[in-house]
């Protein structure tokens, strides 16, 4: 095979150029629920509701991917008879967050994005990618929020 030094030159720069540019792609990192559980919960009291809620105190690997986009896989739970509103469950219905058998680092509030809005099926297994929001205080929402998600 007789291959121009020319030809071989730029099939080499391209492979290169490729490597470079993909490196500096932003990645999705694959969120694991091991990972959700780096966080430690104070019980605290609302005067103002008249209720206890948990403190979050998050692990410093989780607050290093506050703002990034992950992808998380979980059973869906629907949060209103809609099906407009959804969290994403380590654990199915019968052993979620909501009927005491798990913390609240089990679960993730979905915020969907309009367009992939659609009724989901209770305890389907879904992955979802979005920006990860962390809150200390669980009083207006979960602990965890992925923003802007979409069902892969």
């Amino acid at each position: 095979m007789n291959t121009s030094p020319l030809k071989l030159l730029s099939k080499y720069t391209f492979i290169l150029l490729l490597i470079t540019v993909s490196a500096k792609l932003p990645a999705q990192r694959m969120l694991n629920w091991p990972d959700l559980a780096d966080v430690t919960f104070a019980e605290k009291f609302s005067n103002s509701l008249g209720m206890k809620y948990y403190q979050a105190s998050f692990g410093e690997d989780l607050k290093q991917l506050e703002g990034e986009e992950v992808i998380l896989m979980g059973y869906l739970i629907p949060l209103d008879a809609l099906g407009e509103t959804y969290a994403l469950s380590k654990n199915p219905y019968s052993a979620c967050f909501f009927c005491g058998a798990a913390g609240p680092e089990t679960v993730v509030e979905l915020r969907i994005k309009a367009e992939f809005i659609q009724r989901y099926q209770t305890d389907e297994r879904r992955a979802f990618k979005g920006r990860l929001q962390l809150y200390e205080s669980s009083l207006e929402q979960f602990n965890y929020v992925l923003l802007d998600a979409v069902p892969l």
